[in-house]
């Protein structure tokens, strides 16, 4: 039996939830994806799963074994990617890290250039909570400054300065008025970030003002729907917003004002190698923007 064909049908089974399902993904049959997990088990000496006539689970063993064989499959896969990159085109899967926010409405419109330019790579786009720390095999995770992140883990490069700006439809400031001075913000109905319908913020101008409305989210398309539909104010990043700005969905509110400054960054973890898809596509994120 061969380790490394062993350990992969393992993970396939712990994510499939069945061998018949790991048989299929690996276009084999499922009796012989029993055999290699047997094997794997025999050879480790410890049971990895739990097996019944209705399912399968992962021991405490199992669960480590999963956890670090993964990891050390992705690096190995890595590691093959970037030998072959030295002096050819880069190639390999890029796993990119974001929120669903940065993913959706930021990174997502720079991929089909970046994808073309480099036809031999292949992206995987993982979204987090907002302040989640990346997954460790992440290739790249982009995030706003993060100052709890372990910067022995992690090496980082600044995109660029991000701010947040006031927006509103043309239908909810024709029906609610338009705010001349941010103290007009107290009478306007402001749609929150954040889990409660409430949220102090720290202006251009050193003045802290607290905002208030009637409808608070964590699901940025969410929000982003109820200012198309008037429904409120927003404080949010223009580079967020540019499509529905362009279309005259939303028009920006108090354009001297502006608030929660904070640099947006590249992270990508301390390895003893680079890899040269990461570097590519940092470069070409830089690039981008510094053009924009």
């Amino acid at each position: 039996m061969d380790w490394m064909l062993c350990v992969r049908s393992f993970i396939k089974v712990v994510e499939e939830g069945s061998f018949n399902g790991a048989a299929y993904q690996l276009n084999t049959s499922g009796s012989a994806v029993s055999k290699r997990v047997n094997w794997l088990e025999e050879r480790v000496g410890v049971q990895l799963l739990k097996r019944t006539t209705r399912s399968i689970d992962q021991t405490e063993a199992g669960q480590l074994f999963y956890q670090r064989s993964r990891l050390q499959l992705d690096q190995w896969q890595s590691l093959v990617d970037e030998a072959r990159s030295i002096h050819q085109t880069p190639a390999g899967i890029l796993k990119i890290g974001a929120t669903i926010a940065v993913g959706s409405k930021f990174i997502v419109k720079y991929l089909d250039d970046f994808l073309r330019a480099y036809p031999k790579i292949k992206v995987q786009l993982l979204t987090t909570l907002p302040g989640q720390m990346p997954e460790n095999y992440v290739d790249v995770f982009i995030s706003r400054e993060l100052e709890q992140l372990n910067s022995h883990s992690y090496k980082s490069v600044s995109l660029f300065e991000n701010h947040a700006e006031f927006f509103a439809s043309p239908s909810y400031l024709q029906k609610y008025g338009v705010p001349g001075t941010t103290c007009d913000l107290e009478h306007h109905n402001m749609l929150i970030w954040g889990e409660r319908p409430v949220r102090e913020v720290k202006l251009s101008t050193g003045k802290r003002i607290t905002l208030r409305g009637n409808f608070a989210t964590t699901n940025p398309e969410a929000l982003f729907y109820g200012a198309k539909c008037g429904m409120g104010i927003l404080l949010a990043s223009r580079r967020m917003l540019q499509d529905v700005i362009e279309s005259g969905e939303l028009v920006q509110v108090l354009p001297e004002i502006t608030a929660d400054h904070r640099s947006v960054c590249a992270y990508y973890p301390t390895l003893e190698y680079e890899h040269t898809r990461t570097q590519v596509f940092i470069k070409y994120l830089k690039e981008k923007l510094h053009s924009e």
